[in-house]
Formats: structure tokens, C-alpha cells, sequence
């Protein structure tokens, strides 16, 4: 295993050791290395197979940079990592490459200091915040596990052009930004394909999962509380403006505004298609337990549905709970939805709709 360690020694003493590493390695490969300071990840990463962040501080407006890794490389984050502070859009963390292992060691906590950035605009003005962890470009059965991460700026993992890519046992806890965290979406996902998201535990004050585009995900067994629930879209305005084969199964959404929702782009185009919300537990739920609109524009509804993103062929089953009081249980507004499958649906608390619109046969409002 090589270490690349340059605290604690000499200013000259640290550019010996991050330009001539001591490799232990039999066969004269650096195949294990070991980073405890940013600089040396972008210099030495493509001499090693098995990465280990140990204990890191990554200087303010820098990205731990773990782009273009050799095929196979399995990244293990120990200790704590933290990010220095300064207004930029970041990412403070950038992953990408074939077959790539990312994991959390025992004990270790990624720490985005989301504190010295929250303003209570998230992403909207304010302060310039960095995005926490991009998931782009990762292929061939990659795989993200066992995270766990802390008060992340804005966004959390954005997934964006990867392929066959697992995310199982990721834990954010942005708790802490309950009054002051915005845009804190813990996943968001855009053309990409057979992306499975599975045991996620989020505290969040955004989307729990956004999908704006891809085809052939599921989000399984998730725990959302604190945010605007589990989402399919926006929907409309972006290169790629398609979402289908979408399952959402075995999770639980809790204190947050919306349960689950689906939100197309008022006048713009797409498609939503073969979208499976199944066996979703809901419990106090501030707005509606179930939200489905075709009026989304700039973060706020229109009021008017229009018929550009179709919303066809969703289904709807065993979603139960309660809602809070002043909330709706079911709310739909559409102009162009059809085949929808609707049953076991349950919620309690709060009252009916009345300004549903375009409700497809088999549903209910």
C-alpha cells in the first residue's frame, strides 16, 4: 500500500513525498495507494486500483477528484472527510469510470459543511453553493455503497449519464439545515439507464429522489424524512425530457411536504411512462400525500395543466397513510394522462381535493 501523506511534514519535505512516493507493492505497482491531502488524488490516481480517503480536508473551491478511474478501482472512504468553504458550484466530490467500487469504512463520515453555506435560498440565490457528489459517467455495474454523509450544501448525488449503476445503504442526514437547508435533494437522476437506488436513509428539505429523465430505475426500501417526498420530474425543458420503467417500492416518507408526486413542466414536452409507485408508507404529510401535476413551472404550479408530457400507463398501489390536517390527501391535475392502475390506495387525515382536473379512468382523487 502507498501512502501519500503530506501534512504534518516540511514544505519541501511534502513535495518530495508527493512526488516520489515510496511503493511497497512486490511487483513494483502502486496498486494500493493511501490519500490523506487532495493534491496528491489528481497527480498519483491513475497508478493505483485501490484508493483509500483517509482523514481528509479538501481545500475550499476544490473537487476531490476521482474522474476517469482505471476499470475496476474500488474507492474507501475512512475517517472524516470535510471540504473547506468558499462560493462556488462545486462538485465537492466527482466520480466517474467502469466497474467502480465507492464505499464507506467503518466508522467514516463524508462531511460537506453544509452550514457555512445554508441561507435559506438553496439553490435560488443567495449564497453560490457546491453540489455535493457527482455520479457521472459511472458504467458497467458500478456500485456506490455503505456512504455516509452529512450536511451537504445543496444538492446531494447527481446521476447523470451512468449505466448499470448501484446506490445501496446511503445515509444523508442534513438534519441539522432544518430551518436554513434548501435544494438538498438527496438524488437526482438524468439520462441515464438501470440505475437501482436501494436501502437509502434521507433527512433532507428537498426531493428524497428526483428523476428528471432515464429509463429502467428502481428506488427500493428508502426512508425519506424532512423533504417534498419521492418525485418524478420536473419533467420538460432539458435535452432529454423521457422517464419510463420507473418502480418506487417499500419505502417510507414521513414529516415531509408531499408523499409522492410527479411534476411535468407547464408547455413543455416529454413523456412520463411505466411508472410503478407500490407499497409506500406515508405519515404526516404537510401538502398532499399523493401530488401528480402538469402545471410545474419554476418551482411553482400554474394552475393550468398542459398536455406536452403525457403522464401514461402509472401505477398506483398499496400507498397508505395519513396526511396532516390543512393537508390534501390526493391532488391531480391533468390535461393528458391515460392508463393509469389505481388500487389499495389509503390515505387519512386532512380532506379531499376539490380542484382536481383530467382525472384518468381507474384513479381516484
Amino acid at each position: 500500500m502507498v501512502k501519500f501523506n503530506t501534512l504534518m511534514l516540511g514544505a519541501g519535505a511534502a513535495t518530495m513525498a508527493a512526488a516520489a512516493p515510496t511503493i511497497l507493492a512486490s511487483n513494483g505497482t502502486s496498486s494500493g495507494c493511501t490519500f490523506t491531502d487532495n493534491a496528491s488524488v489528481a497527480s498519483k490516481k491513475a497508478s493505483c486500483s485501490n484508493i483509500v480517503i483517509s482523514s481528509m480536508t479538501v481545500p475550499a473551491g476544490e473537487t476531490l477528484d476521482l474522474t476517469d478511474l482505471n476499470d475496476g478501482t474500488t474507492v474507501t472512504f475512512e475517517g472524516t472527510t470535510t471540504f473547506g468553504y468558499k462560493e462556488w458550484e462545486g462538485p465537492l466530490i466527482s466520480v466517474s469510470g467502469n466497474s467502480i467500487t465507492v464505499k464507506g469504512g467503518s466508522g467514516h463520515v463524508i462531511n460537506g459543511n453544509g452550514a457555512k453555506w445554508w441561507d435559506g435560498e438553496g439553490s435560488n440565490g443567495g449564497k453560490t453553493k457546491p453540489k455535493f457528489f457527482y455520479a457521472h459517467s459511472l458504467k458497467k455495474n458500478s456500485k456506490i455503497s455503505g456512504l455516509n454523509v452529512k450536511n451537504t450544501p445543496v444538492q446531494g448525488f447527481s446521476i447523470n449519464s451512468s449505466e448499470n449503476l448501484t446506490l445501496d445503504g446511503i445515509t444523508i442526514d442534513n438534519s441539522a439545515g432544518a430551518d436554513q437547508g434548501h435544494n438538498t435533494d438527496a438524488f437526482d437522476v438524468g439520462e441515464s439507464t438501470g440505475i437501482t437506488i436501494s436501502g437509502a436513509k434521507i433527512y433532507n428539505q428537498d426531493d428524497c429522489l428526483a428523476i428528471n429523465s432515464g429509463t429502467d430505475i428502481t428506488f427500493t426500501g428508502g426512508y425519506c424524512s424532512g423533504g417534498h417526498g419521492i418525485s418524478i420530474g420536473s419533467v420538460g425543458g432539458r435535452d432529454d425530457n423521457t422517464v419510463s420503467n420507473v418502480k418506487i417500492l417499500n419505502s417510507k416518507v414521513v414529516d415531509s411536504d408531499n408523499g409522492i408526486r410527479i411534476k411535468a413542466v407547464s408547455d413543455a414536452t416529454g413523456k412520463v411512462s411505466g411508472v410503478t409507485y407500490s407499497s409506500i408508507t406515508l405519515s404526516n404529510i404537510a401538502k398532499y400525500g399523493i401530488v401528480i401535476e402538469q402545471d410545474y413551472e419554476n418551482g411553482s404550479p400554474t394552475g393550468t395543466p398542459t398536455d406536452g408530457v403525457p403522464i401514461t400507463d402509472l401505477t398506483v398501489k398499496n400507498v397508505k397513510g395519513s396526511v396532516a390536517s390543512d393537508a390534501e390527501q390526493v391532488y391531480i391535475l391533468c390535461a393528458s394522462c391515460s392508463n393509469w392502475t389505481w388500487s389499495g390506495v389509503s390515505i387519512t387525515g386532512g380532506e379531499k381535493s376539490s380542484k382536481c382536473e383530467g382525472v384518468p379512468s381507474g384513479a381516484s382523487c
